[in-house]
């Protein structure tokens, strides 16, 4: 049997292994995620000139570079008719995703109830609209049918709204 002595510090061991685990997690999300504001010249001219014709005739004001998922994208801001918009490329200037500021009344009812009840009868909310570009493929392969959806940086994205790194087996037509 193992001692009062050799359980105490097994069981030390096995706790600080365990916090060392959830620092070295914590650093790598940090190293993996970041925001940094840049200015116009740091942004790469594709992903540059693919936020201007987003942005039409408004000016954009902003401009930051985003580390998520192990990616880099470039952010413009601009304004809108009803408030800020916000642009994301990749590197290559592909477009993933454009954000902008929206009334109230412009939120589909469902949709505004659920968050409100969500918030509580005291919240102050603000509404942003999200439209965001995935690239889905229908092809065969072994005689099988397949779907999947990608993200413009390469990543599986699945319906239900998950984002997943993973090579999950492909979902089945």
């Amino acid at each position: 049997m193992i001692g009062k002595k050799n359980c105490i510090f097994i069981s030390t061991v096995l706790i600080a292994f365990a916090g060392g685990l959830l620092v070295w997690a914590q650093e790598k999300k940090e190293i993996q995620e970041s925001e940094r504001e840049v200015k116009e010249a740091e942004v790469p001219a594709v992903a540059l000139a693919a936020l201007k014709k987003l942005a039409g005739a408004a000016t954009i004001t902003e401009f930051a570079e985003e580390i998520e998922h192990g990616h880099k994208f470039y952010e413009g801001s601009w304004q809108g008719p009803e408030g800020k918009i916000d642009g994301l490329v990749t590197e290559a200037g592909d477009v993933v995703e454009i954000e902008e500021k929206i009334a109230a009344d412009k939120v589909p009812a469902t949709a505004k109830a659920a968050i409100e009840k969500e918030a509580g009868k005291d919240a102050s909310i603000h509404f942003e609209k999200k439209t965001f570009f995935v690239y889905e493929a229908h092809f065969k392969k072994d005689g099988q049918g397949y779907e999947v959806i990608y993200t413009p940086d390469g990543r599986r994205y699945h319906e239900e709204g998950e984002h997943d790194d993973d090579t999950d087996e492909d979902e089945k037509d």
